[in-house]
């Protein structure tokens, strides 16, 4: 897939073969410096067999003559960060492949998350072994790609209806099952890549939003560009603000796993006002800067679609397995008790009474890709039962409390039953 923004025959074939094979030469040049990073920064392992070669083994951190620069974080950033954004800086000169640059994108995103974990928080990477690799790697896929979306849309929209398809569903699916099937509480959901689900809250779902509140901001605020004075102002006001209203809309919603400040929203502010400066600026002409407008739409919208088709999934599972699902089984339990005054010692023992006609499963999750059942333990006059939400959730539910021991004139209520989680999926902190 590569992207041209002049019209078809301005190069030769030999001359545009060329650069894209030296694009591609910089972008393999770009995975091979990650690799080299992840070897030497990422901590050494000691759940994985000497000479592994996945296995990190810290090699630039131990070399005496290379100690200077990992003195702080922000040397290494700088160490590590210029040598990989000089890669990505030739990858967008050489050539004009939409896929190439957005890889190029993905190793520099990489290379960062590396450094960082490699020399400021060594310990969690090192706790989690090569889940730790997948996690940061997986997470600077998420990025580079969401980055790289009006890209990505250019080439995209070149392409006829049945490949627009064949290219974005498979994409957009895998982001909507990352978001739906991810926990940190059930192993064996299968996109669980850690007991917290970083790559998915990170990488997806607060990257992704951010940069597609963005991208449209940026869409909105250029697509005056060609105007009068004050509709650019106007139009640069307005595409400040949008995506700023579409963060906080989102922290309303409780899109975010965490609360969000004034200083996260100028931060939004700024990038979307330095971005809409350099794609209005720089290498445009005349209907260019509409095109480019038209692309970063596209790519917002590519971003936000599986993400907020993902989150919607999410919260109907969540109220779906909370309040029916497991109603179902809390309102049979509590009519054997009635019966029997015990509780059954297996949840199965309520369908052979009839109690239930079956047991039912947690909506969490697309079904076929992995899931769990519900968790249920005995405890004669009580119980627990709980489920692995989205997330890092493990909700659980006890029984109301009865003091057998009080006067039966008495004609207070029992305590009533509890939920360890509330009614709504929360936040991470």
């Amino acid at each position: 897939m590569t992207d041209r923004d002049g019209e078809p025959g301005t190069k030769p074939p030999a001359a545009f073969g060329a650069a894209v094979g030296l694009q591609w030469a910089f972008a393999l040049i770009a995975c091979a410096y990650t690799v080299v990073i992840h070897h030497g920064v990422g901590p050494a392992q000691d759940g994985i067999d000497g000479g592994h070669w996945l296995q990190p083994t810290a090699f630039l951190l131990q070399t005496e003559g290379l100690a200077f620069a990992f003195e702080s974080l922000g040397r290494a950033f700088a160490f590590i960060g210029l040598p990989a954004l000089a890669v990505v800086m030739a990858i967008f000169v050489a050539g004009r492949s939409a896929v190439a640059r957005t890889l190029g994108l993905c190793c520099l995103f990489a290379s960062l998350l590396f450094t960082f974990y490699g020399v400021a928080a060594p310990r969690p990477w090192e706790f989690f072994e090569w889940r730790g690799s997948a996690v940061l790697l997986m997470t600077a896929i998420w990025v580079g790609c969401a980055a790289g979306a009006p890209l990505l849309a250019t080439s995209w929209l070149r392409l006829g209806t049945v490949a627009r398809v064949a290219t974005y569903a498979p994409i957009a699916f895998a982001a909507v099952a990352f978001v739906r099937n991810a926990t940190g509480t059930d192993p064996s959901l299968r996109f669980s890549l850690s007991p917290w689900p970083a790559a998915t809250v990170f990488g997806i779902e607060v990257a992704g939003l951010f940069l597609a509140a963005t991208f449209l901001g940026v869409s909105v605020a250029t697509r005056a560009h060609a105007g009068g004075r004050a509709q650019r102002w106007a139009a640069g006001a307005l595409g400040l603000a949008i995506p700023v209203g579409v963060i906080s809309l989102g922290a309303t919603l409780a899109m975010f796993p965490f609360a969000l400040g004034a200083r996260t929203l100028l931060a939004v502010a700024s990038l979307c006002l330095l971005a809409t400066v350099a794609v209005s600026s720089f290498g445009v002409r005349g209907d260019a800067v509409a095109r480019r407008s038209r692309s970063f739409a596209v790519g917002a919208a590519m971003i936000a679609a599986p993400l907020i088709t993902g989150q919607i999934l999410v919260r109907s599972d969540y109220h779906i397995t909370r309040e029916r699902h497991a109603q179902q089984l809390i309102d049979a339990l509590d009519r054997h008790y009635q019966r029997e005054l015990l509780y059954p010692d297996e949840l199965e023992e309520l369908v052979a009474v009839g109690d239930i006609d079956a047991i039912p499963t947690p909506a969490i999750g697309f079904r076929f890709l992995g899931g769990a059942d519900f968790h249920y333990q005995n405890f004669g006059t009580s119980y627990l039962l709980d489920f692995a939400a989205t997330r890092w959730v493990e909700c659980a539910y006890s029984p109301p409390f009865f003091d057998d021991e009080e006067d039966d004139d008495e004609e207070d209520e029992p305590l009533g039953g509890s939920w360890s989680c509330p009614a709504e999926p929360p936040e991470l902190w």
